[in-house]
């Protein structure tokens, strides 16, 4: 996701951290005033808000992790344990001549497990900001041997297998004003996912075949067709996985046997309310009930599946 750029850090302490509004120094690279950022974001996160602009100019993709390893510290005490990571903002060869808007490669961010949900679980279509349902794909780390694995089977060896995945993000950043370097600073949106079965797989080359050749459908409840698409390469399901797996160790986190790894949006959004943030006539509203994702080609047995049913009760 594309965010865009900025104003003045006054404002944003003024209303995202009542307290701090008339404070005359700030530093971003102070850990004091990242963990009081890290803080207010969470506040605003869990009380389902928009935050005011951060400074894009002021804040390094370096110090933008600094914030973001306080909001998941403090969002520890409440939310669970950390299920596993998800990746953004990434294409095979995006930043192989340099960073990108600021960023030095593709942002990674914390899972947390209250947040992790069984396919078909309902979610209120009120209980966030601006959510949208998005048509992932997810893996499963086997053991920590991932940390070291070199080639394309040696990281399959080290997964247990991968998982239908759908997630809903929750921007609470302003429509104008931000990018995606603030975005790392909200742990990049991160509230829900939903997963499917477990697809075991093997360390073949034939399993590798599978990963990068399968195609993909989102539908809603009376089987209209909301997006489809073929994997074919362009989305390389192990490339990502190394390439997540080499970003989080830069953060210092290493994967461990048990972690979901989100590999990031394969094609489809579908925001639940009108918004500002997306252009409707390439990515409408989703008005449908229930959203399915189907894998085609991938495993053997058949299709696999992920839903989420959209509760809209409350509307």
């Amino acid at each position: 996701m594309k965010y865009k750029s900025i104003i003045g850090l006054a404002l944003l302490y003024s209303l995202a951290w009542p307290g701090f509004a008339y404070a005359q120094n700030y530093d971003l690279t102070n850990p004091e005033d990242q963990k009081r950022l890290g803080i207010s974001f969470m506040n605003n996160f869990n009380e389902a808000k928009p935050i005011t602009a951060i400074p894009t100019d002021e804040l390094s993709e370096e110090n933008a992790y600094k914030i973001a390893d306080y909001y998941v510290e403090e969002q520890l005490k409440t939310r669970g344990t950390i299920a596993g990571y998800k990746i953004g903002t990434f294409a095979r060869g995006e930043y192989d001549n340099g960073p990108v808007e600021g960023l030095s490669g593709p942002v990674t961010a914390v899972m947390f497990s209250n947040g992790i949900h069984k396919s078909g679980t309902h979610i209120s279509i009120d209980c966030c900001n601006m959510s949208f349902v998005e048509a992932d794909f997810g893996a499963v780390v086997k053991s920590d041997a991932i940390n070291s694995a070199k080639s394309d089977l040696e990281i399959l060896a080290a997964l247990s297998g991968f998982i239908p995945f759908i997630e809903m993000p929750d921007i609470i950043q302003p429509v104008e004003g931000s990018t995606n370097v603030s975005g790392i600073a909200t742990n990049y949106d991160f509230r829900n996912a939903f997963i499917g079965d477990l697809i075991a797989t093997e360390p073949t080359t034939e399993w590798i075949d599978r990963l990068n050749n399968f195609s993909f459908t989102m539908i809603n409840e009376t089987g209209e067709l909301l997006a489809e698409g073929k994997i074919e390469n362009a989305y390389e399901p192990l490339y990502r996985v190394r390439n997540m797996r080499d970003r989080l160790l830069l953060r210092g986190r290493s994967l461990k046997a048990g972690d979901i790894l989100s590999l990031g949006n394969m094609g489809a959004i579908r925001p639940l309310k009108e918004n500002l943030y997306f252009d409707a006539s390439v990515r409408p509203v989703f008005r449908g009930n229930i959203a399915t994702v189907s894998y085609i080609g991938l495993d053997p047995v058949g299709p696999a599946t992920v839903s989420v049913v959209i509760d809209r009760s409350g509307n």
